[in-house]
């Protein structure tokens, strides 16, 4: 983690300008940080480098200088980690999925609670006193119940695994070379990297692959082109359902409905597969790779498959909100209930709250949820699921958080929150949410957070408006990634 003591520590010490970019160091990688990286030392200058591991004795080209610290990336691995293991996967540290394959999940969860301790620490807006109290806080991270074939969701690019241009009339043409389906690698949104495995997603999916593969050849038609824009097949989604066995194939392509009825019965190939509850092709004409308003063909089964959390079922359709590991799922919401110790009495604000499967559990603890969500979507989702679910005690609101909580929910109005939960995206709180969310005076805050440094930077705050840390229980949704997930009880003094 580019924690602010590592790169102090370093600019006080060492003068990094004396450290160009193209220049190769031998380093002893010390230990991981937040977003995956490892960290070295040249001389007293911190020195981030991805795809690295503690122990590790690395060849590295610096990258960047970034004036109080260093980028760079690996030339050569001189010695290994005495941590470091065989990975399950062949295209590990190629697609950029896998941050961590290459080391004992024991020692994943290790590093992830460490980390979290260090950036609470070092990245709270708070005083010193404060910040060296803060990791005591910190308790034992929850593992996954699943390390590999957790995730619920994946989606693939079709495209060419080569991209070469000719120069013609000073125009410049690209030509697309060996058609495939895979990832697109860090920084090269051009092209796919062909893949033939993933241990992450389900079991069955290089069987699915090498159908995929087999249709590309058969059918001949063109892979999307983010060059030119031009091409059929952008994307290949794959949803299952964990608990249900039910599982979902849709293909993203560039084109209408009349153009694309006669090639619905070479799509209909996927339509036998074990399992299989939804098979669709969603039509996006735009530049982006999310589709606006997209036109969704159902050939196969219904635009939805099932899922269960707990005695809770959802439908989830391929634009849903919804966790990635649904095990670990459940072990995130028992962590939120239990930090929250509802009351029977209790009026809860869930916000933040997506497809709205973290208030509809909490609605079994106390007297009434109320749900805010901004997207359209999530919140038809929310509330068909709450009616198929006969939950009476929930509502939901559309709209940002601080303005509804402004206008349609003021304070001292028709519900008095005590306990707030907030579940943000990776920005964090927008500052006037975080306003209005003390404007209703709460006696308990839950954050969950899915980025422990921006976590830190809202703590600061509420720390300044008297509230105190009571506990953050980190919790491993993603195996083999970086990624943390944190769930945090502040109580108001």
């Amino acid at each position: 983690m580019s924690t602010l003591s590592d790169i102090s520590n370093s600019s006080e010490k060492g003068d990094s300008g004396q450290i160009k970019a193209g220049s190769v160091h031998t380093v002893k990688i010390e230990k991981l940080t937040h977003g995956g990286a490892g960290l070295a030392h040249i001389d007293t200058i911190a020195v981030f480098i991805p795809g690295t591991l503690p122990g590790q004795e690395v060849e590295i080209l610096v990258t960047k200088n970034k004036g109080t610290f260093l980028e760079a990336k690996i030339e050569k691995i001189k010695k290994k980690s005495k941590d470091e293991i065989l990975p399950k996967c062949s295209h590990c540290h190629e697609c950029g999925g896998c941050a961590w394959q290459n080391l004992a999940y024991q020692k994943q969860i290790a590093y992830k609670e460490d980390i979290v301790r260090e950036t609470l620490e070092h990245l709270t807006p708070a005083s010193e006193k404060v910040r060296s109290q803060l990791p005591g806080r910190v308790l034992k991270i929850i593992p996954s119940p699943q390390v590999f074939h957790y995730r619920n969701k994946l989606e693939l690019s079709f495209g060419c695994a080569d991209l070469r241009t000719e120069e013609v009339n000073g125009k410049t043409n690209y030509i697309d070379e060996n058609p495939t389906i895979g990832f697109h690698q860090p920084g090269q949104w051009a092209t796919v990297l062909p893949i033939t495995e993933c241990h992450l997603y389900d079991e069955q999916l290089p069987s699915l692959l090498s159908d995929v593969r087999d249709f590309l050849k058969t059918t001949n038609l063109p892979v999307y082109n983010p060059k030119t824009h031009k091409g059929l097949l952008r994307t290949l989604l794959l949803r299952r359902g964990i608990n249900t066995g039910e599982v979902m194939i849709a293909f993203t392509v560039k084109a209408r409905k009349r153009e694309l009825e006669p090639l619905f019965q070479h799509f209909m190939r996927f339509g036998g597969r074990s399992g299989l509850a939804s098979l669709l092709v969603i039509e996006n004409l735009g530049v982006n790779e999310k589709p606006e308003n997209p036109n969704v063909h159902c050939l196969v089964g219904n635009k939805f498959i099932k899922e269960r959390i707990f005695d809770l079922e959802f439908e989830i359709s391929p634009f849903s909100f919804f966790q990635t590991n649904t095990q670990a799922t459940e072990k995130l919401y028992q962590a939120i209930a239990q930090g929250a110790d509802l009351g029977a009495r209790d009026t809860v604000l869930d916000a933040y709250c997506g497809m709205g499967t973290i208030g509809q559990y909490l609605s079994r603890f106390c007297e009434k949820v109320i749900g805010i969500e901004s997207h359209t979507t999530a919140i038809e989702d929310a509330l068909k699921s709450a009616g198929k679910n006969r939950i009476g005690n929930i509502s939901f609101y559309k709209g940002r958080v601080e303005q509804v909580l402004a206008q349609q929910l003021k304070p001292g109005g028709k519900y008095d929150f005590k306990v707030i939960i907030i579940d943000p995206l990776r920005a964090g709180l927008h500052p006037k949410a975080r306003e209005a969310i003390l404007e209703h005076s709460p006696e308990k805050i839950i954050y969950v957070s899915c980025n422990t440094a921006t976590f830190a930077r809202d703590l600061g705050e509420f720390l300044k408006a008297g509230f105190e840390l009571r506990s953050v229980q980190p919790v491993d949704m993603f195996p083999h990634t970086s990624h943390i997930e944190t769930v945090s009880v502040l109580q108001k003094r």
